[in-house]
């Protein structure tokens, strides 16, 4: 089985995917709070942990249309206030989408470059795992039967 051309992804009240769904124009969205590192992880990883607020949105077909990402900064800024910081955020970037419901999504592989990370719905088959397809930085992963659901 290849990978689906749209990816699905579930919308989990009270989990990882709860803001995701579509605008009233049509448009889906996917707003998430989210940290990255860098690999290899360093020592002193408070300090390259970096919080963003995100933004992804998409054309009623699923294709990327931009990202927006708000750098709300690190957990050793004090990862209550950053994520507090950046929890507000998303709802100001969610009142801009102008009449918008929670649902599930339907979107194809992208990819966008933020502050040198990289964020996106990516192809991340292996030997190993098999086909899958992984929601990065959230790490969320979806393989198989491709229904919407993902591991975490």
């Amino acid at each position: 089985m290849a990978i689906p051309r749209r990816i699905r992804i579930e919308q989990v009240p009270d989990y990882y995917t709860r803001f995701i769904g579509r605008c009233a124009d049509g448009r889906q969205f996917m707003a998430f709070v989210v940290a990255s590192l860098p690999t290899p992880v360093p020592r002193d990883w408070r300090r390259h942990k970096r919080w963003y607020t995100v933004l992804h949105t998409f054309d009623g077909r699923g294709r990327h249309v931009s990202t927006e990402a708000r750098f709300a900064g690190t957990t050793a800024d004090g990862e209550d206030q950053v994520t507090e910081r950046a929890q507000s955020w998303r709802q100001e970037m969610l009142a801009r989408l102008n009449g918008y419901r929670f649902c599930d999504v339907e979107v194809r592989l992208f990819s966008a470059l933020v502050d040198g990370s990289s964020f996106g719905l990516v192809d991340t088959t292996d030997e190993e795992l098999g086909e899958s397809v992984t929601l990065w930085p959230n790490d969320l992963v979806f393989h198989p039967p491709w229904d919407g659901s993902y591991d975490t």
